[in-house]
């Protein structure tokens, strides 16, 4: 047991180490100055009940630095947006609002982009905010023909509770991974709020052919067909400017429902890779909380082992955080990192277990 904790720990804290120091390098690549006007670009924005959000969202897009096309494509919406959304009128952008004829984001956005004009596909959700830079940043990126497909962070906002700083700090883990781990040419994960794509390419692999029906991975299933033919296709935008902000969850409820959701599609997913990286964080969660309750329970060895190896994966994760939160402009909050610090290992595995067992919702449908 004190051979295991040792390999894994030891491991885990090197990882991380090398993401940091990837990350940083990422963090600090100087940002390009030219401009390609040639790239069109389509922002299409699939929405379900959304009509607090969407208005805010629209507006950031008028006050873009570069023109584009809007698709607006409502999945079946049971409140306003429709109509918010129609009456939204650009001075600067051709702007489509479209009814959907199928159900599912991955339907939704398939229509969506099948009607699109521009040779890049940007994606967003319809509760994000983007600052007036963002399709810029993402254009200049497809400037080099050998890009298939780029991304950039997504952060969490904060209004002033706790429950936000909390998601905030652990989403932002997931984000600052993506990022080090593309930029090394070996992506894990992208994000559908903010994510960039050649129509081509995306017509070229299949679209979301054969996960259609899966409940999420619209943007990692897509990621991985593209990675298949193009090794070296997927980069991350690095420029602030192209940080996107998606709203919290509000409550317990909905946050553990996004997370069934997201984990509900790891069993579909077929690259060898990905899969033996999701069970070695699973083994490595699981191992965390035994040392957790093993700090109550032992002494000796593998007590003294126990406690190096949580304050060890601690202050690598600290160093992480901390560098990920500076990037997204966080708010860093002490005692949610420390809550964090106990409530993470025992999430993720009932998470990662109940998702294979229960239907996921979403918006008042099941899933």
């Amino acid at each position: 047991m004190v051979l295991l904790l040792f390999l894994m720990f030891g491991s885990y804290v090197l990882a991380v180490a090398m993401l940091s120091v990837t990350l940083q390098k990422v963090l600090n690549k100087p940002e390009q100055e030219r401009s390609d006007e040639t790239v069109s670009l389509s922002v299409i924005i699939p929405v379900r009940n959304e009509e607090k959000n969407i208005l805010p969202l629209l507006n950031d897009l008028e006050r873009q630095d570069v023109t584009c096309e809007i698709i607006v494509i409502d999945d079946h919406s049971e409140d306003d947006t429709l109509q918010i959304a129609k009456r939204f009128i650009s001075t600067r952008h051709t702007v489509h609002v479209i009814s959907a004829t199928g159900t599912g984001k991955k339907r939704v956005l398939a229509e969506a982009i099948g009607q699109a004009k521009g040779s890049v596909i940007v994606t967003t959700d319809g509760d994000c905010r983007v600052s007036p830079g963002w399709l810029a940043a993402l254009r200049n990126s497809f400037i080099d023909g050998n890009v298939k497909m780029v991304f950039g962070g997504v952060k969490m906002m904060q209004h002033g509770a706790f429950f936000h700083d909390l998601q905030a700090i652990e989403f932002g883990s997931l984000i600052g991974t993506a990022a080090a781990t593309a930029s090394v040419g070996y992506p894990t994960m992208c994000n559908g709020a903010n994510l960039a794509f050649r129509k081509a390419v995306f017509e070229e692999v299949g679209g979301y052919e054969g996960n259609a029906a899966i409940a999420s991975g619209d943007d990692e299933f897509l990621m991985r067909k593209i990675l298949r033919l193009y090794p070296r296709g997927i980069h991350f935008v690095a420029q602030r400017e192209a940080v996107v902000s998606t709203q919290p969850n509000l409550t317990l409820r909905q946050f553990i429902q996004q997370r069934l959701r997201w984990a509900g599609k790891w069993r579909h997913n077929t690259s060898v890779h990905t899969v033996l990286l999701a069970v070695y964080i699973f083994v490595l969660q699981v191992l965390t909380g035994m040392c957790l309750v093993l700090l109550f329970t032992t002494h000796g060895l593998l007590f003294l082992t126990a406690v190096l190896g949580l304050v060890l994966k601690g202050l690598v994760e600290y160093v992480f955080l901390k560098q990920v939160c500076r990037y997204l402009k966080i708010k860093w909050n002490p005692p949610a990192f420390m809550i964090l610090q106990i409530v993470y290992p025992f999430y993720v595995t009932g998470i990662g277990l109940v998702a294979h067992f229960i239907p996921q919702r979403w918006k008042g449908r099941t899933l």
